[in-house]
């Protein structure tokens, strides 16, 4: 006997079948879009767990570097050497963020307070010392990318003649971009430095009971770095063979003259006023030229030598 289908059936039986046919067309799908079937099933499982890999990026900005702890001279005052030159250290610290590597200059400026003294053209030994390390990323406290400061430190040879006064020194830096933030140090003081140098004086060969003539010099030359004035004083002159010539046979002038017309030397210090002012150049020195006289009284004999000293004090 031949069995009938139930027709409550019907309804699942084609729910079946098309289930069936979905799944052959996700599988044909499948073929047609992925190289196989574990290329499928791993970006199945990538789009239903929402695992996307996706790209990121940043731009870094560049920042201006920044200097600080300027320093000058330690903070001591500044003493200078006459007739020669003082070495002092000017330091600080330059930071920049992008890397030391990424500085462009670093300079130092040394300076009388209330000058300028901005760029090397503006140095000249009086009030402005100046220093650029043109090539910062190869300095030895510039150790890689990741060190983002650099050490900036250099010693200047300050000149005898420069200017007194309070002094500072500024620490400039820039990058590819610019300028950074510079760095003042405090205030230091320069001391005036009050000195002379003076030739010899000669008065060649004269005879007993006779004067001097011709004109007899020591050049006085300002060897610091302000005005000034000096005293001189002396003393007897002794001679090797027999008696002394006393120190008041000593005559002097700031200009030429004949025994009798200048001043006679004492063992106190006498003011002269040459008011020789300060130098500003080693080259071209500032100096004044003394002149002197001397008379030989009789019973002395052979090579008479004595001291006359010049005392340094500030100009009137």
């Amino acid at each position: 006997m031949e069995q009938r289908e139930n027709p409550e059936q019907k309804p699942k039986k084609m729910l079946a079948i098309l289930a069936g046919v979905l799944a052959v067309l996700v599988i044909f799908l499948g073929i047609l879009i992925f190289p196989s079937w574990g290329g499928f099933i791993e970006n199945f499982k990538m789009f239903s767990l929402g695992a996307l890999d996706v790209s990121v990026s940043v731009s870094v900005g560049n920042v201006l570097p920044e200097a600080s702890s300027a320093s000058l001279n330690g903070g001591d005052a500044i003493t200078l050497t006459e007739n020669t030159t003082t070495a002092i250290t000017a330091s600080g610290t330059v930071t920049d963020n992008n890397s030391c590597k990424d500085l462009a200059s670093v300079s130092i400026a040394v300076y009388k307070d209330g000058t300028t003294c901005a760029v090397i053209g503006d140095a000249d030994n009086d009030n402005c010392y100046f220093y650029t390390d043109s090539d910062p990323t190869n300095d030895a406290s510039c150790t890689g990318d990741d060190d983002v400061t650099y050490a900036a430190s250099y010693a200047f040879n300050i000149q005898y003649y420069a200017d007194g006064g309070t002094w500072e020194a500024t620490i400039i830096s820039s990058d590819v971009v610019g300028a950074g933030t510079p760095d003042t140090s405090a205030g230091v003081t320069l001391n005036d430095l009050q000195a002379l140098d003076v030739g010899s004086i000669a008065y060649g060969s004269v005879n007993p009971g006779a004067d001097s003539t011709g004109d007899h010099t020591a050049d006085v030359t300002n060897t610091g770095n302000t005005a000034v004035d000096f005293k001189i004083s002396g003393t007897d002159l002794t001679c090797d063979a027999r008696g002394s010539i006393p120190v008041t046979s000593e005559q002097y002038d700031l200009a030429g003259f004949s025994y009798g017309a200048g001043t006679a030397l004492s063992g106190t210090p006498t003011d002269v006023d040459a008011n020789l002012p300060a130098p500003s150049t080693a080259t071209v020195p500032v100096q004044d030229t003394s002149y002197w006289q001397v008379s030989i009284p009789n019973g002395t004999k052979g090579t008479c030598s004595g001291t006359t000293s010049f005392a340094v004090e500030a100009a009137l």
